[in-house]
């Protein structure tokens, strides 16, 4: 039997801007803390390390302050050491958000991706029927010559488990940055693709069109993130 999971959140005062509408790095929250809680429903999750690849959302309409939200997540890809998980977001306002990550399963002590475990198979393999699940990364490495250069500043608070800054901080970069507003009768699609971890202090940003590239300090390349 395929397995799914569902989940609830209600948008809260501190998830949305002025205009009552909630941030991208509170959706992608909603979808890590779903996520995390299907693996402790199932029983796969308490003792596994995982690390994001890659993060597509499909915004048709943002949720807004104070709507409930149910949020359906389910295993929809696999491959040896990666997962690819679906979810939908609706609300009782309206909202809807489809999203489609990319995880790396690794090995907590070193780091380096490992093979899921039987179990995961056996839990998760149902609703994947077959399909193979890809890391490899579309966005261009490097920035177009004349990209623009701008600033930022990540904090220590923005630090997580793994001991660099999560995943959900860099939406604030493109939130800042890029164009967000809603498209009039299309959807806004928003793609992250995760290449390094990078630490508290200082990052560099280059923009170019619709799309940022955010490095350390030394210009290894942590982040790509993009309007499509």
């Amino acid at each position: 039997m395929s397995r799914s999971f569902t989940d609830s959140h209600r948008v809260g005062a501190a998830d949305v801007g002025a205009d009552g509408r909630a941030h991208p790095c509170s959706i992608a929250r909603w979808l890590q803390e779903t996520a995390f809680a299907d693996g402790l429903d199932s029983g796969f999750g308490a003792e596994s390390f995982w690390i994001i690849r890659a993060l597509t959302l499909t915004i048709e309409r943002t949720p807004v302050f104070p709507e409930e939200l149910e949020i359906r997540t389910w295993c929809s890809a696999r491959a040896k050491s990666v997962a690819e998980r679906s979810s939908v977001i609706e609300g009782d306002r309206g909202a809807r958000v489809e999203s489609v990550a990319i995880w790396i399963h690794v090995d907590p002590e070193t780091r380096l991706p490992t093979r899921l475990p039987e179990a995961f198979d056996r839990i998760y393999g149902p609703s994947a029927e077959g399909r193979k699940a890809r890391s490899s990364l579309r966005h261009p490495a490097e920035p177009p010559n004349g990209a623009e250069q701008l600033e930022w500043h990540f904090r220590r608070s923005e630090i997580d488990l793994a001991e660099h800054v999560s995943n959900l901080w860099y939406w604030q970069v493109a939130e800042e940055y890029l164009d967000l507003s809603p498209r009039d009768g299309e959807p806004l699609v928003l793609e992250a693709e995760f290449r390094a971890g990078i630490g508290h202090g200082p990052a560099l940003v280059r923009r170019a069109g619709n799309a940022l590239w955010i490095a350390d300090e030394d210009g290894t390349l942590a982040a790509t993130l993009s309007v499509v």
